[in-house]
């Protein structure tokens, strides 16, 4: 009778843990499902100023049949982003100045084992004292060979070893879109930082520089004169500036020089110690469909003249207002290759292929470009 009892009380006391357990469990999971339900509702605000509708987290489309969810991630990309950066770092150096009784510093990166180093202008601007902080350490001096304020680039002569170059690559061919390596000594104490992220536009137009090169990869101070690299390694931008916001309202806003722009004005510094801005002599405007509509024209892309100054290489080809430069050197003018961006990738005394579109004719003439004053 007493073992019965015992049996009893036993699984009586199973049943009280099994009820304990489950209730304590209801409660976890209620907390903890009100703590996510918390963190999720509502609404995400951009600098406090504007609501924007709450984030939604969808569920990944069930591919394996087994009712769990299961989400595929490629690493191609990750390891092509790693391989690039291995490949170039050594190639980039940091750039140390000595400004009065200041100093200063920025990014840069060698272009031949000539010891050429590649840089803005405005890292260099003013300096008594030029030294260079290899990537892997040690440090060299470096002298300026030629600098352009007009095209923020300037090109230095390193006393010392050369350990890797980069190559140009071609800034027109890559998409929007298309994934972007920024590297640089970040905030000047943070080097060989890298960061990424795509192309975000061409042709943008910021501190009196045209033809920029748009990118979200982050750009801090420090990073000036650093490559914008594509995946295969090659430079295809030379990081330049940032877009800044009060409050935080801007984010994601870094421009670079087009290589296309800074490979013939690195030339022109490197052989001459300057480089000549190009002058054509006209004010235009980029040819939309709306504005060929309203000018009955049947092309929608192209450079529309809007007026031709006297004595200058546009007015000795005589071209005149309303005629549409439709390609240079063969190159179709259009969003990717705007006209300024291609006018930029010369310099003056440069002799050019206009092919231009007059009275529903298009004809070539050829001009040598001259230099802004």
């Amino acid at each position: 009778m007493q073992s019965q009892r015992k049996g009893s009380y036993l699984w009586l006391g199973i049943v009280l843990v099994l009820i304990f357990v489950m209730f304590t469990s209801s409660i976890i999971g209620g907390v903890v499902g009100f703590s996510i339900a918390r963190k999720w509702s509502g609404s995400v605000t951009n600098g406090g100023t504007s609501s924007i509708p709450a984030l939604t987290i969808e569920p990944v489309n069930n591919v394996n049949g087994s009712g769990t969810t299961q989400q595929t991630l490629s690493v191609t990309e990750q390891s092509a982003s790693v391989e690039t950066v291995n490949n170039t770092l050594p190639a980039v150096v940091t750039v140390l100045t000595q400004v009065g009784f200041g100093g200063g510093s920025g990014s840069g990166f060698f272009i031949s084992q000539d010891g050429y180093v590649v840089t803005n202008n405005h890292v260099v601007e003013g300096a008594s004292d030029i030294s260079i902080v290899y990537a892997k350490g040690g440090t060299a001096p470096a002298s300026i060979v030629g600098v352009t304020p007009e095209f923020d680039l300037a090109v230095l002569k390193v006393d010392g070893p050369v350990p890797a170059i980069l190559a140009w690559g071609d800034s027109s061919e890559l998409p929007l879109g298309g994934t972007v390596i920024a590297i640089g000594s970040a905030l000047g104490q943070y080097q060989n930082s890298v960061t990424s992220g795509v192309l975000s536009g061409y042709n943008r137009q910021l501190a009196g520089m045209g033809g920029l090169l748009q990118t979200d990869a982050a750009i801090n101070q420090g990073n000036s004169g650093g490559p914008l690299l594509n995946l295969a390694g090659q430079v295809i931008g030379i990081n330049t500036l940032v877009a800044r916001g009060q409050g935080g309202d801007v984010e994601g806003m870094g421009f670079a020089i087009p290589s296309n722009i800074a490979r013939n004005v690195v030339k022109n510094l490197v052989e001459t110690g300057q480089a000549r801005q190009p002058f054509l002599g006209i004010q235009y405007q980029a040819l939309n469909p709306q504005l060929a509509n309203e000018t009955g024209l049947n092309i929608t892309e192209g450079a529309m003249l809007e007026s031709v100054l006297d004595n200058t290489p546009a007015d000795r080809a005589q071209l005149r207002s309303g005629d549409v430069i439709v390609a240079l050197n063969g190159q179709p003018v259009d969003d990717r290759h705007p006209l300024v961006s291609m006018l930029l990738e010369h310099v003056a005394g440069d002799t050019v292929t206009l092919d231009v579109l007059r009275d529903g004719q298009v004809f070539q003439t050829q001009l040598t470009l001259g230099e802004r004053a």
